[in-house]
């Protein structure tokens, strides 16, 4: 896309434009004998900026938007952040929500029409902290003519493997926009997921796991035996304390080292492979990441046929966005089987992992000629199963979490009743000695 720079402010507008997006002033007709740029990228939204001169960098103003009132000084090019290969811990609620909104953010600014370049510039004074520094090297590559995919390489802790995978496939057709878009909707997912079973964790673990550590010390008091001159009250706080440091304390530590251990493991990638591996084995769980995986390679696939990529290196991409360590070995090998001609019907077939629905439609698409739009419609039905199954996961998971939580809850207090009525008899029978 051809972009000229505004008079008034220095912001890039497109060629079409009358009036600059952040300042609103009237912009000066484009000299029709100037001759015209041509585009040193594959990508339609990426615009290398390298070449035009930078004066000032502008400060984002109350609005939202750069303000041309107010320049200064321009700072130096971000620096890369080095790759750790110590595991990073899984992102928070929080942080999935703010990488939703990033998503949608770089979805809206680069389909108006906005190079990646300037979108990235933007985002880097309007997106939280710890996500500024990716949009300054989004914006640093994009100017470089760089694939943006080689910044999301190496932030692989932001970042899961099918996110790089689709961003590879989109550059590689031209629709960054719908990959961006794609990426927002998983990130919102995910957060409407957790989301849901945030509430009923913290209710238990929070609120009840903390009152059955304090009564553990009290319980397992009264099952003591009874000392010859009774209990007195240093007697009864040594016991309380010794519990406390013997039994609950022991229990907090476990329960904390093993979230952290599981969270730090989460964060590989070859433990990731043995998780996704276990999901799809399990009953409910399994079909959602299934329909999940086939969905992205389904949609990318279509996408980068409608781009006129040849179906071999489209299969190849596809399965890489699809994003999981079963499916993906598995979609790969599909790819030398189309390049030397086989239907697309009859090698997705061969895997075993698509309905007799999906063959039926990859085969009219062949027929007619309409495939990367058969495979659309294909891969929107299985984000309907999707969501469908997602969701009575999620009522499955708030059943179970509830009875666990009756079950852990109903063995204490049997317990306590237990050496309670034990205790009194205890000291029924002291008293009479």
């Amino acid at each position: 896309m051809r972009m000229e720079k505004c008079p008034h402010c220095g912001a890039d507008n497109s060629i079409k434009r009358k009036a600059c997006y952040q300042c609103q002033q009237p912009l000066s007709p484009p000299n029709e004998d100037s001759p015209k740029l041509a585009a040193s990228s594959r990508w339609e939204a990426i615009k290398p900026l390298s070449a035009a001169p930078k004066q000032r960098v502008l400060r984002p103003a109350q609005d939202g938007f750069s303000s041309p009132d107010k320049p200064v000084p321009a700072k130096g090019k971000a620096s890369a952040r080095p790759v750790s290969y110590m595991p990073v811990m899984r992102s928070s609620l929080r942080h999935v929500r703010r990488m939703g909104m990033f998503f949608h953010q770089l979805h809206t600014l680069v389909r108006s029409g906005i190079p990646l370049a300037s979108a990235g510039r933007e985002l880097s004074y309007q997106a939280p902290g710890a996500l500024r520094g990716l949009a300054a090297e989004m914006t640093e590559a994009a100017e470089q003519g760089k694939p943006v995919s080689s910044v999301m390489e190496r932030h692989q802790d932001l970042f899961y493997p099918w996110h790089i995978g689709l961003v590879h496939a989109a550059e590689a057709a031209g629709f960054l926009p719908e990959a961006f878009e794609q990426i927002a909707h998983a990130y919102e997912l995910e957060w409407e997921t957790r989301a849901a079973l945030r509430l009923r964790l913290f209710f238990y673990v929070v609120l009840g796991l903390p009152g059955i550590l304090l009564a553990m010390p009290a319980i397992l008091m009264l099952r003591e035996p009874i000392p010859t001159e009774g209990w007195t009250l240093p007697l009864v706080t040594d016991s309380l304390l010794h519990h406390a440091r013997t039994v609950s304390l022991p229990i907090v530590i476990v329960l904390v080292a093993g979230f952290l251990v599981w969270q730090a493991l989460t964060a590989t990638a070859w433990f990731q492979g043995v998780q996704q591996r276990v999901v799809l084995r399990l009953p409910l769980v399994g079909k959602v990441a299934r329909t999940a995986a086939l969905d992205r390679y389904l949609a990318t696939l279509g996408l980068m046929l409608r781009g006129g990529v040849a179906v071999g290196e489209a299969a190849e991409q596809a399965a890489l966005a699809a994003g999981n360590a079963v499916l993906t070995p598995k979609l790969l090998a599909l790819a030398p089987a189309l390049r030397e001609g086989v239907p697309v019907a009859e090698a997705l077939a061969s895997t075993g992992d698509f309905d007799r629905e999906t063959l039926g439609m990859a085969a009219t698409g062949e027929m007619s000629g309409s495939l990367p739009a058969m495979l659309a419609r294909a891969a929107g039905y299985y984000r309907e199963e999707h969501d469908a199954k997602r969701r009575m996961l999620i009522k499955a998971a708030q059943v179970l979490l509830g009875v666990a939580w009756l079950c852990v809850a109903g063995a204490v207090l049997l317990f306590a009743v237990r050496s309670y009525f034990d205790f009194a008899f205890r000291v029924f029978d002291w008293m009479l000695e």
